[in-house]
């Protein structure tokens, strides 16, 4: 895994953005070549509640919000398929009824 600073994006309100993987590096290209895309960040602040394995609250920070040219936005998690646990499935659950409440889309991008 390598982690990284992401300079000068255009379509991201910040000057650089963290990347915590190749994987997620690679797709902040994609974002900005997609001229579907208006704007996109990791720097959101989203932190949505899920019950974790122990029964108690935790919180999920999705790895991006993009919104496109449309005026849809929808948060999108990057994760390899090594990493599909119990625990990203109650994220997953708690991040699809959160978006769903405020009329965001939701996806999973496995790799």
């Amino acid at each position: 895994m390598t982690e990284g600073v992401y300079n000068e994006p255009k379509k991201s309100p910040y000057s650089c953005e963290l990347y915590d993987s190749d994987f997620e590096k690679q797709f902040m290209y994609e974002l900005e070549k997609d001229p579907k895309v208006k704007k996109w960040t990791k720097n959101h602040g989203i932190r949505i509640p899920y019950v974790n394995i122990d029964g108690k609250v935790a919180h999920y920070n999705p790895d991006f919000i993009v919104e496109y040219a449309d005026g849809t936005q929808e948060l999108i998690e990057i994760k390899g398929k090594n990493m599909l646990t119990e625990i990203t499935k109650r994220k997953q659950k708690a991040a699809k009824e959160w978006c769903e409440k405020r009329d965001i889309k939701y996806r999973l991008i496995t790799i």
